[in-house]
Formats: C-alpha cells, sequence, structure tokens
C-alpha cells in the first residue's frame, strides 16, 4: 500500500469516527430517556435542557434545568402527563412515545432539574 494510501485510510476511518461520536453505540452508557430526550425533546429544549435553541430562546419554561418550572409541583406524573399532551401552543404532544417511553423521558427530565 503507497503511503499516501494508508494515510487516506487513517483519515477515512477517523472521519467516520467523528461521524459517529453521537451515535448510541459509540456511547450505549445514554439511558433510554436520555435517548429518547436527545430524539424527541432537544431540538427545543437543548440538549443540556436550558432551552437555549433559537426558537425557545428567552422563554423561561423551555429552560428545564432550574426551579422556574411553570408546575412547580413536578414530579414524575406531572412531567409524564405533559408530555403526553403537550402544551397548547407552546409543546406538542408525544403521541408517538409508549406508556413506558414517556415514563423513562420523565425520569430523565427529573435529572435535569438542578443541572443548571
Amino acid at each position: 500500500m503507497k503511503p499516501s494510501a494508508s494515510i487516506a485510510a487513517v483519515l477515512a476511518f477517523l472521519a467516520a469516527g467523528f461521524a459517529v461520536s453521537g451515535c448510541d453505540l459509540i456511547n450505549p452508557a445514554r439511558s433510554p430517556g436520555e435517548k429518547l430526550w436527545r430524539d424527541n425533546c432537544a431540538k427545543c429544549h437543548g440538549i443540556d435542557g436550558a432551552g437555549n435553541t433559537p426558537a425557545y430562546m428567552g422563554n423561561p419554561y423551555a429552560d428545564l434545568t432550574d426551579d422556574n418550572w411553570k408546575n412547580s409541583a413536578a414530579n414524575e406524573g406531572a412531567i409524564a402527563h405533559t408530555i403526553r399532551s403537550g402544551v397548547f401552543g407552546q409543546m406538542p404532544p408525544a403521541e408517538q412515545l409508549s406508556d413506558q417511553e414517556v415514563k423513562e423521558l420523565a425520569l430523565y427530565v427529573l435529572t435535569l432539574r438542578h443541572a443548571g
């Protein structure tokens, strides 16, 4: 193999590694709730839950990392209800998720509460 070919092969391998670095196969330590969060919620609430996304920047209810939630009595059941039914005009209902997925997502949301 020519030196330039082996360098190209190494670069291609590294590029592929960087491309899938967010893949669950690379990071299997993510909980099911975090995976669901990344797939369904992070677009609006952000990966870290701080709500720092273009569409929701400045919306205090998009930030789930502090205690300023609209429903201050947030617990797993209340969060699951909000996920399932949505918030009119603010957040669509997660009708495509199973009850188990909603539960796992609600538990993950609780871990975000004091992360900010």
